[in-house]
């Protein structure tokens, strides 16, 4: 499930409910979309560590600056993602 987090110069901000690895690691993938002519411009990341799962669109400065936003985002995701959970159960 996606949920918002934010839009910001056409650039919306979703992140995923948490989830976790076999070994027990919980991690969330997040996902910036620009709505272009024909399409999406989009990134895909997973918190924690910020690794990039896939992108088209973006220039490496745009991801760069996706990526800080998002790194000074993400206490407040992880806690809205919590939160979420919490209902769920």
């Amino acid at each position: 499930m996606k949920n918002f987090y934010s839009e910001v110069d056409d650039v919306t901000l979703t992140f995923s409910d948490i989830k976790s690895t076999p070994d027990g690691m919980e991690y969330l993938r997040i996902y910036f979309e620009k709505p272009v002519d024909g399409g999406f411009q989009f990134l895909e990341s997973v918190l924690p560590g910020l690794e990039i799962k896939d992108t088209e669109g973006f220039s490496e400065q745009e991801i760069a600056e996706l990526l800080d936003y998002a790194n000074r985002n993400a206490f407040i995701i992880w806690r809205l993602a919590m939160e979420g959970s919490a209902h769920i159960a």
